[in-house]
C-alpha cells in the first residue's frame, strides 16, 4: 500500500516546479546543494555510469562568471555551440509553442514585439543566472552519445523536483551553450 504522504510530497514538488527569472539574494548553503546532488544522482543511467558532470559556482566564483559572460554578450558576442539544440527549422506544433510561450514572456516582462533592445536585455539575464545566489553548470564528455544525454536528462530532472522538495526553485537553460569556452 502506497504511503499517502510521500506520494502527495512528491507530487507537490513535481507540480510546483517552475521556471523562475527572478531570484531571491538569500544565499543557499553549500552543504545543501551537495546533499540536493547527491539525492539527485538516484537517476538511472546507463550501466550505473552516470555521465554527468555539476560545477557549483556561488559568490566571487559566479560573479567572476557571470561578469565573463555578460562581457561578451555586451560585445555582441554569440560564439557557436558545440550542439544543437532546438532543430534548425521549427515545424509545427512546436513553432507556435514557442512563440506562444516566447511573447507570453515578454507580455509579463512588458517587452512589446519588435523591441530588441529590451529582449537583448532580458536574455542577458539568462547569463547571470537570473541573480541565482547559485549556479549550476553540468556537462557530460563530448564522445558520449544521446543515451547519455537522456540520463543526463533525468539526472537533471530530479534536480529540478529535488530543489523544489526543499523549497528552492530553478530555471534550466541553453542559454550558456555557444559560451561553452568562456565557462570552461
Amino acid at each position: 500500500m502506497p504511503d499517502a504522504a510521500a506520494q502527495a510530497a512528491v507530487e507537490a514538488a513535481i507540480t510546483s516546479r517552475r521556471s523562475i527569472r527572478a531570484f531571491l539574494p538569500k544565499p543557499v548553503p553549500q552543504a545543501e546543494v551537495a546533499h540536493l546532488l547527491d539525492v539527485a544522482a538516484r537517476a538511472p543511467s546507463g550501466s550505473n555510469i552516470q555521465p554527468w558532470r555539476v560545477y557549483a559556482q556561488s559568490g566571487a566564483a559566479l560573479k567572476r562568471l557571470c561578469d565573463a559572460l555578460m562581457a561578451e554578450h555586451a560585445a555582441g558576442i554569440t560564439p557557436e555551440s558545440e550542439y544543437q539544440y532546438y532543430p534548425r527549422k521549427f515545424f509545427e506544433p512546436f513553432h507556435s509553442r514557442r512563440r506562444k510561450v516566447g511573447w507570453d514572456l515578454y507580455g509579463l516582462l512588458g517587452i512589446g514585439k519588435g523591441d530588441a533592445e529590451r529582449m537583448r536585455a532580458q536574455h542577458g539575464r539568462n547569463l547571470i543566472f537570473f541573480d541565482a545566489p547559485v549556479g549550476l553548470i553540468f556537462t557530460i564528455h563530448r564522445d558520449l552519445e544521446q543515451g547519455s544525454w537522456l540520463d543526463y536528462g533525468m539526472f537533471l530532472q530530479n534536480v529540478m523536483v529535488a530543489a523544489r522538495g526543499i523549497g528552492l526553485d530553478t530555471c534550466p537553460q541553453a542559454a550558456f551553450m555557444p559560451y561553452h569556452r568562456t565557462i570552461q
